[in-house]
């Protein structure tokens, strides 16, 4: 072995890299050769000093015409043959290649290549792609680069649920969490919102003012979610119920907030409305906090209530007024949604104490007489039949064969208005829209 730069002997050649070599006579070219090895050559190297073709054995001078890529030039030797080397003139092994190693690295020693074994390297780069991975699966949202993003990338992500709301104004317009537009119309006592933990409920019932098509009368609220308690909320008349209702008893008579089951209502007149054209009226807003980030406002008017719900969809599904909420807004029909949970609220279901009496005005029995086919009749009695509870009242199947008919006619009030009297107009201060 030699030294860069002339000395030869027991010394480093600098660079990258190690070879070393025994033989069984004594330590064969004793020291490092480093550097990247380039093309084969025979005998001697070339170094910083004076080179020979025979090689260099051992320490001292070299003298002789030049060979390789040195300080000093001569001819590069042809083929590849075996020196011993040493003065012990010890044993050497055989390869494919031999090569110099870097330009002024001194005397070449015959070497036996390693074998690499990269089997080990590609087990760790998998299993710290694995690692990454993993660790990335269980941070935050936010990542430190961009390489990191696009490792995480390689697995799908998981579905983004956004919180949606639910409308209620008037007769009762209704506008579902997946942006449908069912209407109900006839009296009676509805599911909104129907899940195993979440259970809100409406009752629907006819006004003067709406010739008998329903609006939201009543709303309640309860389920485990809120330790089993029953919100309830009514309008602003007497008549209608005029209170707010925990577990029956009245509270909030006056603005304020009461607490129950996790839940927070909060009673002033803030809040954006849901009808702009109720804005003439004095405003008076149970805002409800519940558990499952659900928010249920409720704008209580003179005899009738509005409604806005804003949540997420809830685990395991749910259903009712305010659609499946599952993205797709043509299976929230008025039909629909009774094949899936019934037109009405079952028998020992109900958050209400009783079902309101139902009406069915004049106005609606023409609407159903001219304006419903026999066959969508038929259909739509076939249909009650099966959705409705047990030994449901004849005015309850008209009720449910009204809301088949005319469910997805969001303006059904027009129709209702054609079959009025002038006395009856002239007495609700209505005037009829020119044909």
């Amino acid at each position: 072995g030699g030294m860069a730069g002339g000395a030869v002997g027991g010394g480093t050649a600098g660079g990258v890299g190690m070879h070393q070599h025994f033989g069984h006579g004594g330590v064969v070219g004793s020291g490092f050769a480093e550097g990247a090895p380039i093309a084969a050559t025979t005998g001697g190297g070339s170094g910083g000093g004076a080179c020979s073709c025979e090689g260099c054995l051992g320490g001292g001078a070299c003298m002789g015409p030049a060979c390789g890529t040195g300080a000093c030039y001569g001819e590069q030797a042809g083929a590849g043959s075996m020196t011993f080397v040493g003065d012990a003139r010890g044993d050497w092994t055989t390869e494919t290649t031999y090569k110099y190693v870097g330009a002024g690295k001194g005397d070449l020693t015959v070497t036996v290549p390693m074998k690499r074994n990269f089997t080990p390297c590609v087990a760790l780069v998998a299993a710290l792609i694995a690692g990454v991975v993993a660790v990335l699966l269980l941070m935050p949202n936010s990542t430190p680069s961009s390489t990191i993003k696009s490792l995480a990338q390689t697995t799908t992500p998981a579905p983004v649920t956004k919180t949606k709301e639910c409308l209620f104004w008037g007769d009762p317009h209704v506008v579902t969490f997946d942006g449908a537009r069912p209407s109900f119309y006839g009296d009676g006592e509805y599911w909104i919102v129907k899940h195993s933990e979440v259970q809100i409920q409406g009752r629907y019932h006819g006004t003067k003012y709406t010739f008998g098509l329903a609006a939201t009368q009543k709303v309640a609220v309860g389920g485990t979610f809120i330790g089993k308690h029953i919100i309830e909320v009514e309008p602003m008349e007497e008549e209608f119920g005029g209170a707010i209702r925990v577990d029956g008893q009245p509270v909030l008579k006056e603005h304020g907030t009461y607490s129950i089951g996790g839940a927070t209502l909060t009673y002033d007149g803030i809040g954006e409305l849901v009808d702009h054209a109720a804005s003439k009226w004095t405003k008076n807003i149970v805002h409800m906090a519940l558990p499952r980030g659900i928010s249920l406002t409720v704008y209580r008017w003179g005899n009738y209530l509005d409604l806005r719900i804003q949540m997420q969809p809830l685990p395991g599904g749910q259903d009712g007024s305010c659609g499946n909420f599952n993205g797709d807004a043509a299976d929230d029909t008025t039909q629909a949604v009774f094949e899936r949970i019934g037109a009405r609220i079952g028998q020992g279901e109900m958050l209400f104490t009783q079902r309101a009496p139902i009406e069915f005005t004049k106005q609606m029995e023409e609407m159903l007489r001219n304006d419903c086919t026999a066959d969508d009749l038929i259909a739509s009695q076939q249909k009650c039949q099966k959705e409705l509870p047990q030994a449901a009242s004849t005015m309850m199947m008209n009720s449910c064969i009204y809301d088949q008919c005319f469910g997805m006619n969001e303006h059904a009030l027009r129709s209702a208005e054609v079959y009025s009297t002038a006395e009856e107009r002239d007495e609700l201060g209505i005037v009829k829209a020119e044909e």
